[in-house]
């Protein structure tokens, strides 16, 4: 942590007058450099702003496909560790969660296009998976899932929109290559097929070649001292989307998309293979994921009846997955095998009205249902099954300095086991406030609950069929003040879990104990310090947090830093560039009882936009190769630098 000093120097200094990107709802001021530069920049459709939306989540745009291609960003993972109020970690089964404040598995709820994507046995999500060829926005919620949108979610909500298929006829080819080594490619076309009907297709490739450090052997030794993550993926994504009495012919401008019916079906597929890193320090088994497939299809039917919109969609999840382990470097004496299969189908119908000029009600019903089964070695079978289904009802009411936004729903789950078939309520009240244009005030309460996922049901180790599910009572108080070319924003908060999953140290195994307080508070901002040429931003954000439980002393979550924080600046030294440096660090935390130390990295990138949709980006994370410790025994992957080239036609 050599670095250390520099960030406690810096980060207090920048929070007094800067933090966080401009937020969706807030529109910055704009020089005439601005518009200029944004009447270059490409056209992205925006669906929180079509007129004809059905249903309007409470989450808050954090990044656009511009800003990530800019920031040389090339999956969802390397996108999300762009802001300050998630955390992006490397999990012991590979690939990569995310968390927020504290939240993890199932309390964290990733949606693609509105479809929640999580694995349908470990409750978890791989966001490396995730190429960003199609993103166009991603929206973060802090606070719990709408009971609209179905069951889980307390801890946050993940909403990624993707590109449609309607618009612009265009091509786009990505291009990233980086020192782990690495390449990644990236291909998306669409095109119109016939009045109100558009199709657009996407495929992603991969390689890795990082070379991961095992542990200390005897001098006399001749066993590797190496092994090759040997990574590859590939991934492809079709959307065929039909609107009639579509009076946009083709055009990108979302006021003219007016269409009384939207269709929209969307199939995806992602088939990997790696080793996950090796501890660095404690010999064990080396874990290969010999094969992982995920298939995805959804379909989404948005109809006008008379007064009233109608929404009905369809999903269908599939994972194969072959996790090996081996006692050598060669992978060649197996100690281990599991093999999973998975199956998540549901749906959702959501019917929605206005009343009168500034009122809008909504009701809805979800219906989701889980299949695992997992073979070991000796062809030993696990199984499980879990359905929920939820119904909700929304309010929501907005006059010119006020919203307020009321949902409440029942949460029935079968074929979970007694002590998790009881129904249970879910809530979520958020009020806004903004009695001056520069200041704003928004308070949720929330109450929602998650059932236990398959694995901690049903896994051979640890499982219990009777776990019950974990409750979490919310509440956050998000205060902004955003006077001309400045922004701060406040956001202190309180989540509460009753009946938290842990593991027993009587039994071994999960049992549903004790609660679980998470208290904290996120504090951003941000400047314009120059808005001529060449502009200048700075910002910084700090987030102070701490999990305590009645069942041990001290903190009760694993990997989490009880002190987080960031500084950074952009720049424009020139026309068609961009720079960008950030320096962030955060304190210790706990792994399994031992002390994991802090660390402060440097890392930024360069981008060079020479014409519309025409980039070029260099990246760099850990400029210093500080390698710090992501969990005991585990170090990031250190100084990395990437170079992406970006094409469209």
């Amino acid at each position: 942590m050599r670095f250390a000093w520099l960030l406690n120097a810096l980060v207090p200094a920048l929070m007094l007058v800067a933090g966080q990107p401009t937020f969706a709802h807030a529109a910055p001021e704009l020089s005439d450099e601005d518009v200029r530069l944004l009447s270059e920049a490409e056209v992205i459709e925006v669906w929180d702003e079509r007129r004809d939306k059905p249903f309007d989540r409470d989450t808050a745009l954090r990044l656009t496909g511009e800003e990530l291609a800019q920031r040389g960003a090339t999956d969802l993972a390397t996108a999300l560790a762009l802001l300050p109020e998630v955390s992006v970690r490397a999990v012991g089964r590979g690939g990569v969660n995310v968390d927020i404040r504290g939240a993890r598995k199932g309390s964290v709820r990733v949606l693609i296009d509105g479809v929640s994507v999580s694995d349908p046995f470990y409750g978890t999500f791989d966001i490396s998976t995730i190429p960003i060829t199609d993103i166009i926005q991603i929206r973060v919620s802090t606070t719990a899932l709408s009971p609209i949108d179905g069951s889980g979610g307390p801890g946050g909500v993940i909403e990624v929109h993707t590109r449609d298929a309607i618009g612009t006829q265009l091509v786009l080819v990505r291009l990233a290559i980086d020192t782990l080594p690495g390449a990644t490619w990236s291909g998306s076309a669409r095109a119109k097929l016939a009045k109100g009907w558009g199709l657009r297709l996407s495929a992603t490739g991969s390689a890795g070649a990082r070379e991961f450090s095992l542990p200390a052997l005897p001098s006399n030794s001749d066993a590797a001292r190496s092994i090759d993550e040997g990574r590859r993926a590939a991934s492809f994504a079709m959307r065929l989307e039909h609107r009639d009495r579509d009076a946009s012919d083709g055009t990108d401008d979302a006021r003219l998309h007016r269409a009384r019916r939207r269709l929209v079906l969307d199939i995806a597929a992602d088939d990997r293979r790696y080793v996950s890193p090796p501890s660095e320090t404690k010999q064990g088994s080396l874990l290969l994921i010999d094969r992982e497939t995920t298939l995805r299809g959804g379909l989404t039917i948005e109809q006008q009846l008379g007064r009233w919109q109608g929404v009905v969609r369809a999903w269908t999840q599939r994972l194969q997955r072959r996790s090996r382990n081996f006692r050598d470097a060669e992978l060649t004496d197996q100690s281990q095998l599991e093999d999973l299969q998975a199956w998540r189908v549901g749906g959702q119908a959501l019917l929605t009205r206005a009343l009168r000029r500034h009122h809008r009600v909504a009701v809805a019903a979800v219906f989701d249902h889980e299949r695992a089964t997992v073979l070991d070695a000796q062809a030993q079978a696990t199984a499980g099954t879990a359905t929920v289904v939820e119904v909700a009802a929304n309010g929501q009411t907005q006059t010119a300095k006020t919203k307020l936004d009321a949902a409440i729903g029942v949460a029935v789950p079968f074929g979970i086991g007694a002590n998790a078939s009881t129904p249970w309520l879910d809530a979520k009240l958020v009020g806004r406030w903004q009695p001056h244009r520069w200041f704003e005030l928004v308070a949720t309460v929330a109450r929602k609950g998650r059932t236990p996922t398959l694995r901690e049901r049903y896994d051979r180790g640890i499982g219990n069929p009777t776990l019950g599910p974990e409750i979490a009572n919310a509440g956050e108080l998000r205060i902004m003040v955003t006077p001309p070319r400045l922004r701060f924003e406040a956001a202190p908060y309180l989540r509460q879990s009753t009946g938290t999953t842990r593991v027993s140290t009587a039994t071994g195994r999960l049992e549903n104990l004790g609660e679980l307080n998470v208290i904290g508070i996120d504090l951003h901002a941000s400047a314009t310090v120059r808005t001529g040429w060449p502009r200048v931003r700075v910002g910084a954000a700090y987030t102070p947090v701490r999990a305590t439980t009645n069942l041990i002393d001290g903190d009760a979550l694993d990997r989490l830093p009880r002190r987080r924080g960031e500084g950074w600046i952009e720049m424009d030294p020139a026309k068609g560039w961009s720079l960008r440096l950030r320096l962030r660090g955060y304190g210790e935390s706990l792994d399994q009882g031992q002390t994991v130390p802090g660390a402060a990295l440097v890392d930024g990138s360069l981008a060079y936009r020479w014409q519309q949709g025409n980039q070029a980006t260099l990246r760099f994370d850990d400029a210093f190769d500080e390698r710090p410790e992501l969990r005991t025994g585990f170090r990031a992957a250190g100084r990395t630098v990437m170079l992406g080239l970006a094409l469209q036609w």
